[in-house]
């Protein structure tokens, strides 16, 4: 159907105007823009050849055999328009106006994208927040950044940028953010304006329905922001912080201690401190960017504690000072894509931070700073020179006209010739800075310099995982909490980006096996609840600095983490363990009369829950014993709460139990594998999802004689002359030797293909003699495919806990998301 109107309402879940970058056409609707130097227009035809059935095209374009061919294709919707840019922008913020939830609007000349990154990481445990993806900024981002807001959300983080007069008024039109965040000002795009006050004028035009803005004072005697802002929108309420005076608004204090900094923002009338956290950054930069986000995350509702945790959760944002290891014991700083002379001043000092590495800087011709370029390369030169940077290589026409600035510098036209000439190769031991505007291709030189890693990796399915949780919180009901279990590198996944996860996604309690374990979460931002499985009793300072709850399975531990307690005057969460038939650990049914009472008499624990393990839950054959551990722990339990006098969390349930043994969930479950998409229970597997992907690669394909013999001990042989595969992953990345001699497979383009011989320390061979479309180019996967987990076990005779623990760490996880 071709109609020669704005659409009013898409199908569509996704919209596009680029037709490279299509993942599911049947969900997505496509704006074709007749642009200087492209035409959408012509890829229509063949994007709905992939199955895209709603298209926006411009009516000065819509013509010819395209056109005429279009009015027949079925079940297609086709909106002719004056403009596509213009269309999507009406169609976002009709969007926008569906849902009232808070949005925060944030723009400036440098660290939007940080500050968005950091804002949204701050919020999200308390937030279901939606934002810009990447540096979704412009007159085409914002509109695509706002279709992703859903009413599951309930809080909207967007950033906003401009390069031209007028621009922010379109924004501002479609975002309409009832908060401001304005980030450092400076010289980017300044030649499109005819002064700083006329950009900083039209970058404010963001907030003029706004009702809070938050920005940094530079100048306590001239504050254009606040006159501004005055006159666009009086009724704002202007939260302007300083580093200047403890006596005037909002004073911040920054403190640096090595690499980490401490941020105080104290109330100046009433001399309250009301944020009061440490980050792990200690640069100018991310002290202005961390300090915006704190006090915004502030005004939302998140308290002085909360903060405090959060804070030191922030990490480096990609593409904006992106530290990465390089080769040749160098270390690279990428921030290729923020190419401006405040950006610059911000960065270099950077370089300097280890004394004991040589400074490099790699920069290319700055574009669109309004600055005249003798006068701009003349400051840069300056800036360079009172950095005292030991080396620069200056990329760009512009830079080598002014080469004769610079005290010694390398100058090339192109990032290619720079990487021909080989000089890169001889840089090591080195702190090098990279920045670049886009169209040098900054991303060549990192791939050139940073150290590739091993070629094997595991691959975690972020969206299955999420998933799996989903099912199962479905599953067990809003009345029953959820621990999961994260203990020994969260079975090898990674625990860090695991735990932060199930941390966003509201999961009650988290489990390790030991304190350190914990420690390490608490160290990474993790601030739920921690139970630690395996306590000692020289960790308990460990314990309780770090706010991590033990597990208790003895009288000895239980008395001494008693004592502990009444010596430090410390009040302390415990889980009391009971053995009704594990026979690991516990409390066993003799011994409840005595723990009961010893308990009552031991006003500095707290028990938060009581539980005990199912030995064979996953085993039908066991049945019978299963439920009578079930009735022995209800009938401790019972007991130990009466002598206690108050109610605790009481938890048997483990993976499998949670399906098969519903009786047994009771106040908590504890998810492990099943969260991972691995089970037994033919009813949970086809509703779960497959979470890990074991991937390596090819090293060299072989041409094998009848007569020869593959690996150690000769003891691989091809039944005539074949061909194997060389793969690079063997034991030491945690391939079992158990699957070698045929026993395991690896998938390669969809054949499965078995081993061949042992498998060695770091590689194996595989037999692909059947399949000749192999080549070296082709990624072999060895379980989560075609080949899963759970059947791999059993070839191996083992279990998946002991393959998923055993992926070495030198394993690259990647994680993996829509």
């Amino acid at each position: 159907m071709i109609q020669h109107k704005n659409p009013a309402h898409l199908r569509a879940s996704f919209l596009s105007l680029d037709s490279r970058q299509i993942y599911e056409p049947s969900k997505t609707a496509f704006f074709a823009v007749n642009g200087l130097h492209h035409d959408g227009h012509q890829y229509v035809e063949s994007l709905y050849a992939k199955g895209v059935r709603e298209f926006i095209v411009e009516e000065s374009a819509w013509h010819g055999p395209i056109a005429e061919k279009a009015a027949n294709w079925e079940q297609t919707n086709i909106y002719v328009v004056e403009n596509s840019i213009a269309t999507l922008q009406e169609i976002a913020q009709q969007h926008r106006a569906q849902f009232q939830y808070p949005v925060i609007g944030i723009t400036g000349s440098n660290g939007k994208t940080i500050c968005k990154e950091w804002l949204a990481t701050l919020c999200n445990h308390a937030f279901t927040v939606v934002k810009s993806p990447k540096s979704f900024n412009s007159q085409i981002g914002v509109p695509l950044s706002l279709w992703a807001m859903q009413e599951k959300h309930n809080l909207g983080i967007f950033e906003a940028g401009i390069s031209q007069k007028g621009e922010m008024d379109k924004i501002e039109a479609m975002l309409k953010p009832d908060y401001g965040i304005f980030t450092h000002f400076g010289e980017a795009h300044g030649s499109n304006f005819s002064s700083d006050e006329e950009k900083l004028r039209e970058k404010l035009q963001l907030f003029k329905r706004a009702k809070k803005l938050v920005y940094r004072v530079t100048n306590l005697q001239d504050d254009p922001i606040k006159q501004i802002m005055q006159e666009i929108n009086p009724s704002c309420e202007l939260i302007g912080w300083n580093t200047i005076s403890p006596d005037k608004g909002l004073f911040t204090f920054w403190q640096t201690k090595g690499k980490t900094a401490q941020i105080k923002v104290i109330k100046a009338a009433q001399s309250e401190t009301f944020i009061d956290s440490s980050i792990d950054f200690n640069d100018e930069a991310s002290l202005e960017n961390s300090t915006h986000c704190l006090i915004m995350a502030s005004i939302l509702g998140l308290n002085r504690d909360t903060l405090s945790l959060k804070a030191r959760v922030l990490k480096p944002v990609s593409m904006r000072l992106e530290m990465k290891e390089g080769l040749r014991g160098n270390t690279l700083i990428d921030d290729s894509y923020n190419n401006d002379l405040d950006g610059l001043r911000l960065a270099l000092p950077l370089l300097k931070k280890n004394k004991h590495k040589k400074s490099v800087l790699i920069l290319s011709d700055f574009l669109e700073t309004g600055i005249p370029e003798k006068e701009l390369y003349t400051t840069i030169a300056a800036l360079v020179r009172h950095q005292k940077i030991d080396r620069m290589i200056g990329i760009g026409d512009q830079i080598i006209r002014n080469k004769t600035n610079f005290d010694q510098i390398d100058v090339f036209h192109s990032t290619e010739d720079l990487i021909a000439s080989g000089l890169l190769n001889t840089i090591n031991t080195s702190q090098i800075l990279l920045k670049g505007a886009r169209k040098y291709n900054f991303e060549k030189l990192v791939h050139n310099l940073e150290n590739k890693t091993h070629r094997t990796q595991l691959e975690v399915n972020l969206d299955a995982l999420q998933h799996n949780l989903a099912y199962f919180k479905k599953d067990i009901g809003p009345k029953t909490k959820l621990m999961v279990m994260v203990k020994a590198f969260a079975y090898g996944t990674g625990a860090i980006e695991i735990a932060t996860l199930l941390q966003n996604s509201g999961v009650d309690y988290l489990t390790v096996a030991y304190t350190d374990e914990g420690v390490y979460l608490r160290k990474h931002g993790i601030f739920v609840p921690i139970m630690v499985m395996n306590p000692q009793i020289e960790e308990f300072d460990k314990l309780t600095d770090n706010g991590l709850e033990p597990e208790i399975y003895s009288l000895d531990l239980l008395k001494a983490i008693d004592e502990y307690g009444m010596q430090q005057g410390k009040n302390i969460k415990i889980h009391i363990k009971l053995d009704t038939g594990m026979k690991r650990l516990g409390f066993e049914a003799s011994e409840i009369a005595e723990l009961s009472q010893n308990l009552a008499q031991m006003p500095h624990l707290w028990v938060a829950s009581i539980l005990s393990h199912l030995a064979a839950a996953d085993s039908p054959q066991h049945t019978d014993f299963t439920e009578e551990q079930i009735k022995r722990f209800n009938s401790a339990a019972s007991k130990i709460e009466s002598s206690l006098g108050y109610q605790t969390i009481k938890h048997i349930a483990n993976s499998a139990a949670i399906q098969s043994y519903p009786s047994a969930r009771l106040d908590m479950v504890r998810l492990g594998i099943s969260l991972y998409g691995i089970t037994g229970n033919p009813n949970v597997k086809n509703k779960i999802e497959n979470v890990l992907t074991l991937k390596t690669s090819i090293s060299q394909i072989k041409n094998i004689a009848p007569e020869e013999t593959i690996g150690y001990g000769r003891r691989g042989k091809l039944a005539g002359s074949g061909r194997i595969a060389t793969l690079a992953i063997g034991y030491a990345d945690g391939y079992s030797r158990a699957l070698g001699m045929g026993k395991g497979s690896f998938e390669i383009k969809g054949h499965l293909c078995p081993t061949v011989g042992s498998i060695c320390m770091d590689m194996c061979m595989v037999d692909i003699s059947q399949f000749p479309d192999i080549s070296v180019e082709d990624t072999a996967i060895a379980f989560g495919g075609k080949i899963q987990l759970y059947e791999l076990a059993k070839q191996a005779e083992t279990i998946p806990y002991e393959l998923m623990t055993n992926i070495s760490e030198r394993v690259k996880r990647v994680y993996v998301t829509q």
